[in-house]
């Protein structure tokens, strides 16, 4: 998708983020961060998450950097919220409720 740097990519992620189907997300995830810019990814409609899910959202924040895009991640379900923390990991991935007033 060929976006400017000045323009906000929403991507809304529905089902499930476990073992079975990350790998496949990652791969059709590949482009999202290619022309910088920032992208929201709003985890609403995530029924259900284990460690690869949390996992794959390492990836795309690793990815993002790398292509010096912005990446927020907006309503995350109790689940993955739980295994963040437990994890120690929510000062890498931060679940910023907000952005999505600001979109």
């Amino acid at each position: 998708m060929a976006d400017s740097n000045d323009t906000t990519r929403r991507v809304e992620v529905k089902g499930e983020l476990d073992v079975d189907n990350v790998p496949a997300r990652l791969k059709r995830s590949a482009d999202w961060f290619e022309n910088g810019g920032k992208t929201i990814i709003d985890l609403a409609d995530v029924t259900r998450a284990d460690s690869a899910g949390v996992a794959l959202l390492l990836e795309w924040i690793r990815d993002a950097k790398h292509e010096g895009a912005t990446l927020s991640f907006i309503n995350a379900p109790e689940q993955m919220r739980a295994i963040i923390n437990f994890c120690g990991l929510d000062e890498v991935i931060t679940l910023d409720d907000d952005a999505a007033r600001a979109a």
